[in-house]
């Protein structure tokens, strides 16, 4: 029980060490350290005397492929990004988004204009970059609202009054 313990507190201390670890990492670091920890601790029932070998390898090897596995379920950034466009066109306030190591936000600029269309649209600033700054990513489009309520993301702009 001791060596399990000890073994958990090690996993812990290594997902913390990980560099910016999604929250699906995590999960999935934890869930895999106890199913894996289950097995190893099964594997050893012929044995006893190994279990306090396998239980925390088990825990160890379960616990890294929970964290390649728990990436997987965290949202994709261009997901983020498009959820992110959307609001900010309809509320018109700037919308921040982050995952996997990318971070980004859409700003509206200026107010909002009906097009010869007749639809609703407004100029976004989309801007993404790696967590902690470097290689930053920024682009100007217009986003128009469709008869059926969905947005049209136009670059470069179209019918833009101040092109």
């Amino acid at each position: 029980m001791r060596r399990s313990a000890l073994a958990a507190c090690c996993l812990l201390i290594l997902a913390g060490c990980a560099e910016n670890p999604t929250e699906g990492q995590l999960w999935g670091t934890g869930a895999g350290a106890v199913v894996g920890g289950g097995i190893g601790r099964a594997a050893a029932i012929g044995a006893p005397h190994l279990a306090s070998t396998f239980t925390p390898v088990g825990a160890v090897a379960g616990a890294a492929a929970g964290y390649a596995a728990g990436g997987w379920f965290d949202p994709h950034p261009n997901r983020l990004w498009s959820a992110a466009t959307v609001e900010s066109a309809e509320t018109g306030r700037e919308v921040r988004w982050a995952a996997r190591g990318l971070e980004g936000s859409v700003t509206p600029l200026g107010a909002g204009w009906t097009d010869g269309g007749g639809r609703d649209c407004r100029r976004l600033r989309q801007s993404a970059s790696r967590e902690g700054g470097g290689d930053a990513y920024s682009r100007e489009v217009v986003a128009c609202r469709l008869a059926d309520g969905t947005w049209e993301v136009v670059l470069p702009a179209e019918d833009d009054p101040k092109s």
